[in-house]
């Protein structure tokens, strides 16, 4: 089961960003927290969101977990 880095934000929709796939969850939480790919996560939510939303969560959820209306960067 492959999985990805999901986005809440406040004042849209959550997003997952389908174009970095992790075969644990763990991979993918790894990938989250390490501070070496803060600029790329940062670049996927401006790409979505732009800079006027805040960041109230970030998960790593399973593919069958993803609604498909949140599904992005397929």
């Amino acid at each position: 089961m492959k999985w990805f880095i999901v986005f809440i934000m406040a004042n849209m929709e959550p997003f997952a960003v389908k174009t970095k796939a992790f075969e644990t969850r763990n991979e993918c939480v790894d990938y989250v927290n390490n501070p070496s790919n803060a600029s790329t996560l940062a670049i996927e939510v401006i790409a979505i969101a732009g800079f006027n939303d805040i960041i109230n969560a970030v998960a790593c959820l399973p593919e069958n977990e993803i609604p498909k209306d949140e599904e992005v960067g397929v």
